[in-house]
């Protein structure tokens, strides 16, 4: 019981240490990220389609040096998200969180949803979110999957 508090009380002191600006994008992403989950539990998916945005149609690719930091922040936050959010934090949440989190400041952004059939012939899904030229989530996990819709 012990260590589950010392372990604990190591994630504060690490999230401590943060920079301000990552651990306020760290805290969004969080509520976002719960909200989103409850949100695929409760509502319909229709309703939530409107949340991914243009279907068929990618953002651009340019790189823009004016954003890249705020792009890469909120990645970091995405990412320590994933890594300490008390709940399981699959591929499509955070790329939908994260679509939010970009959409809030005006950036734009693709979603692209792909599957592949594995070795036991079950379809298994993954999503993964661009922004510009950098990917923001899930793009390491994309590897043999067929991109089949995209949403800017």
């Amino acid at each position: 019981m012990l260590s589950i508090f010392k372990k604990r009380a190591g994630k504060l002191h690490t999230l401590k240490e943060l920079p301000i600006t990552t651990r306020l994008l760290f805290i969004e992403a969080l509520f976002t990220s719960a909200w989103v989950k409850i949100s695929l539990i409760l509502f319909p998916f229709h309703r939530i389609m409107g949340w991914l945005g243009t279907n068929t149609a990618e953002s651009s690719r340019s790189q823009q040096e004016e954003t890249l930091l705020l792009r890469r922040e909120i990645k970091s936050a995405l990412d320590l998200c994933r890594k300490y959010a008390p709940w399981r934090t699959e591929c499509y949440t955070m790329s939908l969180t994260g679509k939010l989190m970009l959409r809030r400041r005006s950036l734009s952004s693709t979603l692209y949803i792909g599957f592949k059939k594995d070795e036991t012939g079950i379809f298994k899904g993954h999503a993964w979110l661009r922004a510009n030229d950098l990917y923001i989530s899930g793009f390491k996990e994309s590897i043999g999957f067929t991109v089949n819709f995209i949403f800017s």
